[in-house]
């Protein structure tokens, strides 16, 4: 165990800590993918999220995602639409384990190791779980990928689509090119 409660009165570990605080920042940084991937469906969408008076959590960016695909669908290659799907459920599942995190408790665990538990519905994705290291590790790895792959998306999406508007002037996405 590395330097318990160091800086605070209450028992902490440390290196659990920075490991919790990292998930939270791996995660935030994905959901900005997500909500670029929104924005390139939906422009103007960054300045709303940014800007709005009702800030968006992140079940409501991904119900926002959900509508993005489904306006756009008319527009786009099957396989782009299959991504994209497979990026809204990544995101959902994910949201469910980031919230598990957030929204866990501290407790002693069997071991005298201080972690967060996490409890809730039963009928829930994730009803009871405790956040050990390697769990929290392991979460981190997760979150990592997904941004990754979120982000080759978004590159395709920037990258290899261009904007048009038909004669009706309604906004058209046009292919040139496979996804990655």
């Amino acid at each position: 165990m590395s330097n318990l409660h160091t800086t605070t009165r209450i028992p902490v570990d440390d290196e659990y800590v920075f490991l919790v605080g990292k998930a939270v920042y791996v995660f935030a940084y994905y959901e900005w993918a997500i909500i670029w991937i929104i924005e390139s469906l939906e422009p103007g969408f960054v300045r709303e999220y940014s800007r709005t008076m009702h800030p968006l959590s992140s079940g409501r960016v991904k119900a926002r995602l959900e509508k993005a695909i489904e306006s756009s669908k008319a527009s786009l290659e099957t396989e782009t639409i299959t991504a994209l799907d497979e990026c809204l459920a990544e995101f959902g599942s994910l949201i469910d384990h980031r919230n598990a995190l957030i929204h866990a408790h501290p407790i002693t665990d069997t071991n005298g190791k201080q972690i967060l538990a996490y409890q809730t519905n039963t009928l829930r994705a994730l009803p009871d779980m405790k956040w050990k290291l390697s769990e929290v590790e392991a979460l981190i790895r997760k979150f990592d990928a997904a941004a990754v792959n979120s982000g080759k998306l978004l590159k395709f999406l920037k990258n290899l689509y261009f904007r048009s508007f038909n004669r009706a002037g309604q906004f058209n996405i046009k292919a040139i090119g496979p996804l990655p």
